[in-house]
């Protein structure tokens, strides 16, 4: 007999398990499938991971399947509350619509995450669809706040006090308990931070202050000023004893090279070549973080580090730390603006580097 009602069963190969059907012990029939909807950005993949302990809580039979883009696949790598990570490509997209789920939950509001929403067969449908316009509208009424906070910047960058999770909480109809992010790493992503650690013989006594220097590719507007991390290294080796490590990817390489090469002792250059699982975990090997509102800085609230997270064209109030450190935001008349290029970039240079050290000093 072959149950190909098995969440384990493939068809086309065996299972996981390798095994016939019959008297399988690991058997597992579908009970509530549920389909979340989270393509990006992969800061917002992160934090939506939040949620999935309060989809067990309300579904704790359920099988919980995830459409994410391709480069956000590994953020969800062996999460333990998922069943499946299906790639949004057109492959995958075209499968969906054969399935059917019992609860579906579309949180992003792009065209092609909303046209699947409205396609995929699902007698229950949460969050963002796509009307006979072509235009974003809403499945139910809970997420009509989440709805309106994309239209109306008045509601979004002054009344709004909710947190990004509070928001989609709300939009699932089920009560948030501060639920955290749920991302973990495997030893083979720490292999690369340890060895580094050991091949450089950095003392572990002192603690590791970690300075995230990029701002993604999308917002120039996020990117907090060199000369302030410059001074801000200037005053943690003299004043605080602690390593400085320097973080980012490809796009920081030049730069954290000159901060490197302009920094005393005890400041350190993690590199820029790492995968994405890598990079996370240096951001584990730290104990303070220090970042724009970023993917790095989703990653330090993942991993449970204390942040100090710099806030210019983006609203600070969405973003919870856990009460593992502080939000600087200068609140210039302009913020946040949400643009992505800005001419003189003043809400960001507001931000002083005796301010970030302070909120340094306190957590640590």
């Amino acid at each position: 007999m072959i149950r190909n009602d098995c969440l384990h069963f493939k068809g086309e190969t065996p299972c996981f398990y390798g095994r016939l059907c019959e008297d399988c012990p690991d058997y597992k029939p579908f009970h509530e499938k549920i389909l979340l909807i989270k393509r990006a950005a992969m800061g917002d993949v992160l934090r939506t991971t939040s949620l999935l302990p309060g989809l067990k809580r309300m579904y704790p039979r359920s099988s919980i399947f995830w459409v994410v883009d391709e480069e956000s696949v590994e953020l969800l790598k062996n999460n333990p509350y998922l069943d499946r990570v299906i790639p949004f490509t057109a492959e995958h997209w075209l499968s969906l619509l054969v399935e059917k789920f019992d609860v579906l939950i579309c949180l992003d509001k792009d065209p092609g995450a909303t046209a699947l929403a409205m396609k995929v067969s699902s007698p229950k449908k949460i969050g963002f669809g796509m009307n006979e316009h072509g235009n974003l509208t809403v499945f139910n009424a809970a997420s009509a706040y989440a709805y309106r906070l994309g239209v109306d910047n008045d509601l979004k960058f002054f009344k709004n006090r909710k947190t990004y999770q509070e928001i989609i909480y709300e939009m699932a109809e089920i009560s948030y308990r501060d639920d955290p992010y749920v991302f973990s790493l495997t030893e083979d992503d720490r292999r690369k931070a340890r060895e580094f650690w050991k091949r450089r013989r950095i003392a572990p006594s002192r603690p590791a202050v970690g300075l995230n220097t990029g701002a993604g590719t999308k917002f120039e507007t996020k990117q907090w000023p060199p000369a302030h991390y410059r001074k801000l290294i200037r005053l943690l080796t003299a004043k605080l004893k602690v390593n400085v490590f320097l973080l980012g990817g490809a796009r920081e390489r030049a730069m954290n090279r000159s901060l490197e090469r302009a920094a005393p002792k005890n400041v350190t250059n993690t590199g820029n070549d790492h995968s994405l699982l890598e990079f996370a975990g240096f951001i584990e090997a730290m104990d303070v973080v220090v970042s724009s509102d970023s993917l790095g800085m989703h990653l330090a609230i993942a991993l449970g580090k204390k942040v100090v997270a710099l806030f210019g064209p983006t609203c600070p109030q969405e973003i919870s730390l856990y009460g593992r450190g502080a939000k600087l935001f200068a609140g210039v008349p302009c913020s946040p603006c949400y643009r992505f290029t800005c001419p003189d970039m003043t809400c960001m240079d507001e931000i002083s580097p005796e301010q970030v050290f302070e909120e340094i000093r306190k957590v640590l």
